[in-house]
């Protein structure tokens, strides 16, 4: 079978949502580990550090959501360049009319690792896009629940230090009044998709200006975690007087959509489906 798209990284928290929504039936779907949704003949193995020959060489799109995963140990900056090496293999392998780029919010950061390392890979592509359309997607605090490898994003650190360390007192090195904006991944993948249809270059931001504090998610965590650890209680405090606020914001460098979700919604969602497959 010739396929038509291409999506490079499939096994990620976006690949995982991504899967689901999309209804191309011409896609062949590329990572390390298979995705246990997707057909054996719609998946094949891919390791840029080893032969990527099993790639053809002309499609129509590429999805690259390929990059090493948002955790502490890997928010260095040569972690994140190791994706610069993964483009370049595929830009001179493979042939494409579009090509889908997943950077990141934190290009926006100053000296921000994922950012720094995002920037350059954008950049990489823009000089090298020959005649593809180049589409870079930077979205900020997507939530899906695919994926059962936590990141290190706040909401996820209170599952790793009570739901699975067993911690019953925690100080988190942030301030409680933080905010956030969430948005949906599964809204996310179908505005993606939608777009890809357009023969454009274009930026996007993607994310919600309708945030909820860091003290509003962590309450929120308390609650459903107590419903499903009946007997533990838990405690947590914050030591950071420096606020901050991770949103969507107007940009005259790039286009954006503000999905102007619920963000309490989205995270009690995503607990109550997340914190009890914790429970023993």
């Amino acid at each position: 079978m010739s396929y038509k798209t291409l999506v490079i990284g499939c096994s990620g928290s976006v690949g995982l949502d991504f899967i689901e929504i999309n209804k191309d039936k011409n896609t062949l779907y590329f990572s390390r580990k298979k995705p246990k949704t997707i057909k054996r003949e719609n998946w094949s193995y891919l390791n840029f550090d080893r032969s990527i020959k099993n790639l053809p060489t002309k499609v129509d799109k590429i999805f690259f959501f390929a990059s090493p995963y948002y955790k502490v140990k890997n928010l260095k900056k040569k972690v994140f360049l190791k994706e610069l090496n993964w483009l370049k293999k595929i830009t001179k392998k493979v042939d494409t009319r579009i090509f889908i780029y997943l950077s990141s919010s934190s290009v926006y950061l100053k000296n921000h690792p994922v950012g720094t390392a995002k920037l350059i890979c954008e950049n990489y592509l823009s000089k090298n896009k020959k005649d593809t359309f180049l589409q870079i997607w930077r979205p900020y605090n997507l939530i899906g629940d695919k994926n059962s490898n936590l990141s290190d994003h706040f909401h996820n650190i209170l599952i790793k230090k009570f739901c699975i360390e067993k911690k019953k007192t925690h100080n988190f090195k942030k301030s409680d009044n933080d905010e956030h904006g969430y948005s949906s991944m599964k809204k996310f993948c179908k505005f993606m998709i939608k777009k890809s249809n357009l023969k454009k270059n274009f930026v996007y931001d993607y994310g919600n200006s309708k945030t909820i504090k860091v003290f509003q998610i962590a309450e929120i965590f308390k609650k459903i975690f107590q419903l499903n650890f009946k007997k533990s209680k838990i405690e947590y405090t914050f030591n950071s007087n420096l606020n901050n606020i991770n949103t969507i914001k107007s940009n005259k460098v790039a286009k954006s959509f503000d999905t102007k979700e619920n963000s309490y919604s989205i995270i009690k969602k995503y607990y109550l489906k997340k914190i009890g497959l914790y429970e023993k």
